[in-house]
């Protein structure tokens, strides 16, 4: 991976290809005859993907391979949590597969129009997989982008992942700067990947030059709001600069929100020691100066549920994707509970809970540690939901 700074911005691109990407499941069972041989060789096949991806691969089960169902329900359990555990890879499954997925800890993605009920409710409510709200068709791939409609998704690729701090939108909102690093990183992959294709060290996955684009990602927005920013102005600067990029890249570009701690904490350090003026809305020492990841409070910080799924309400015309959200709570939600919530925060964004059970995601940063499950507010909900007493911890 290389990363490279510019004023307010941070690109991360791999050095001889593709950042990221995503593809249907068909691409699974292409040369793979042997009912018994090919689990094992799919997921070597998934593997050597992903280590060639830094940006990490989004697998989307569209077509399930026709071996699968042949296998014994202990084997399909073992492969879903051994291609899970598979470092950078993500797996996104629609309602139908989903009725059809066995148990066991694997992780994954559910898309649906609303929150799911049921078993698969229950699963999403402890942890085990994360839900996409899906108004349409198309597949919106959180940390990803937008597929390609239609009934087979095609493999899809970003270049690169440019984060800015939502704080210097104003000044990079221009994207002179922006495409002029894009630009000539875009030009070192492309000769790198030139290389590698003649070497004949790719995978077998067709690679499109058409289905490859950038992603545009944020970070910053509780400070954002606290340094008297308005989320009309954003939206339209945001707006106007994907537009300016996809002219002259002559790329499509993805605009979402990044999760990342590490690199909102990047860009809060570089506005510090650079002396930036979006550095007045980072906090004062001795906190982290570091800007929250994505657009609601952090995830880290117990604080109530609604501030940290929050979004604004015009989001959804504007990113490509939903952000996500990791709400960590001291017990599994009731069912109740997560449905009071969602009326709260309308448009919900990409939603997976965190009960204690479940460790939260790295990487650890001493100096912004997350506080304990116990901590954080429980969903509001009067039948259900457990206020905690104000001298609980003194006893």
């Amino acid at each position: 991976m290389t990363g490279i700074e510019g004023r307010g911005f941070l690109l991360r691109v791999a050095p001889d290809g593709p950042w990221a990407g995503w593809a249907g499941s068909r691409f699974l069972e292409e040369g793979l005859a042997s009912v018994h041989a090919a689990p094992g060789r799919a997921l070597a096949r998934l593997m050597n993907l992903v280590s060639l991806l830094p940006g990490g691969f989004g697998l989307i089960w569209d077509h399930p391979p026709a071996w699968m169902q042949a296998l014994p329900a202990e084997s399909r359990q073992g492969w879903w949590e051994a291609i899970t555990a598979i470092p950078r890879l993500s797996l996104h499954l629609g309602p139908e597969a989903a009725q059809r997925l066995p148990g066991g800890a694997f992780r994954g993605w559910l898309h649906t129009p609303e929150m799911p009920e049921g078993s698969l409710g229950e699963h999403w409510r402890q942890g085990v997989i994360g839900w996409v709200p899906r108004p349409g068709a198309a597949w919106r791939l959180p940390d990803f982008g937008v597929a390609a409609p239609g009934d087979e998704v095609p493999p899809g690729w970003l270049w690169g992942e440019a984060t800015l701090a939502l704080s210097a939108l104003s000044t990079v909102a221009s994207g002179e700067a922006l495409i002029a690093a894009m630009s000539e990183a875009q030009g070192a992959a492309e000769r790198g990947l030139a290389q590698r294709l003649a070497a004949g060290a790719w995978v077998e996955l067709p690679f499109s030059r058409k289905a490859i684009g950038w992603r545009l990602s944020l970070v910053g927005g509780t400070e954002y709001q606290r340094a008297g920013g308005t989320w009309p102005a954003a939206l339209g600067q945001l707006r106007a600069l994907k537009a300016l990029l996809q002219e002259r890249l002559r790329t499509p570009i993805h605009l979402g929100a990044c999760g990342d701690f590490q690199v909102a904490a990047q860009l809060g350090r570089q506005a510090l020691r650079e002396g930036h003026p979006w550095r007045a809305s980072l906090p004062l020492p001795p906190a982290p100066g570091a800007f929250t990841p994505g657009l609601a409070a952090d995830a880290r910080d117990a604080v109530p549920l609604e501030a940290r799924a929050m979004q604004p309400p015009a989001w959804p015309e504007t990113l490509d994707h939903p952000p996500v959200v990791l709400l960590r709570v001291p017990a599994v939600p009731p069912e109740a509970g997560a449905q009071t919530l969602l009326g709260q925060i309308e448009p919900s964004p990409a939603l997976r809970w965190l009960p204690p059970d479940l460790p939260p995601p790295g990487p650890f940063d001493p100096d912004r540690p997350w506080a304990p499950a116990a901590s954080f507010p429980f969903p509001a909900d009067p039948g259900n939901g457990v206020q905690r007493g104000l001298f609980e911890d003194l006893g």
